[in-house]
């Protein structure tokens, strides 16, 4: 699937009432969670999910009668266009927007054989651990969906769309669009008409169908993440970002061997 596909998708799912209905659900659950906190903010990471997320979330706040915040951490190893993509968004929201930048490099990491796939260590969950301490926040909103995997299906069955996390700085989660698929994910793009990163419009790799039915497409991560390196990622990264590839091989050698 391409971008065209991903969008002709939901140009036609925008206009069933099962879809309709699912955006409310997903507006009246955020809503319900900000207006019993003091205090939310939207975890962005630029990408589709996120942004949908954040879409979501400022129009439940708006119908609570409060604030919000959008949060985001960038470094040297996220992908092109993802700093412009969320100042964009939260230009569009009108939306106050604190973005935590790495001091180090995020390549450094890589010769750490310890770290471990789906793990809540390293800068990324340190920079959102120190953002809750630092903000007060009791709340945050994320962009997770149940049919991304495997493991997010166990998780959202589990929890619900709404927890508390230890992992994320001892404060609640709310997960408002948990149970859309991707083709609600493209309806809610073009119903909001914001920013879409541009690597969904690259070259798209091993995008096959996962259990659940839903096509793999590309998605948003960080450049050194080992999480998905099984995943056609390296490969795609070889094909449509040449610079951040070499400059991954430099840091870390190994990579060459995935594709």
């Amino acid at each position: 699937m391409n971008f065209d596909d991903f969008l002709r998708q939901g140009e036609i799912r925008r206009k069933m009432q099962s879809y309709i209905d699912k955006r409310e659900k997903a507006v009246a659950v955020a809503a319900d969670a900000i207006a019993s906190h003091q205090k939310a903010y939207v975890s962005v990471s630029g990408g589709k999910d996120s942004v949908v997320c954040a879409c979501i979330a400022d129009e439940a706040a708006r119908r609570a009668g409060r604030e919000l915040v959008l949060w985001a951490h960038v470094s040297d190893a996220s992908f092109p266009g993802t700093e412009e993509t969320i100042v964009a968004l939260a230009d569009q929201l009108g939306r106050e927007l604190e973005i935590s930048r790495s001091e180090g490099s995020a390549y450094d990491a890589l010769r750490n054989p310890q770290r471990r796939a789906f793990g809540k260590t390293g800068v990324f969950f340190d920079s959102i651990r120190d953002w809750v301490r630092q903000s007060g926040c009791d709340l945050c909103l994320t962009g997770v969906r149940a049919y991304e995997s495997k493991r997010r299906m166990q998780a959202a069955k589990a929890h619900g769309s709404c927890f508390h996390s230890g992992a994320g700085g001892d404060i609640d989660i709310c997960n408002p669009i948990t149970w859309f698929r991707l083709e609600d994910v493209a309806a809610a793009l073009l119903d909001y008409c914001v920013p879409v990163h541009p690597i969904y419009r690259k070259c798209a790799i091993g995008t096959r169908e996962n259990k659940f039915a839903e096509d793999g497409f590309i998605r948003l991560g960080y450049i050194t993440s080992r999480d998905i390196l099984n995943k056609g990622t390296l490969v795609f990264l070889r094909l449509n970002y040449p610079k951040e590839w070499q400059k991954l091989c430099e840091a870390w050698p190994e990579a060459r061997n995935y594709c």
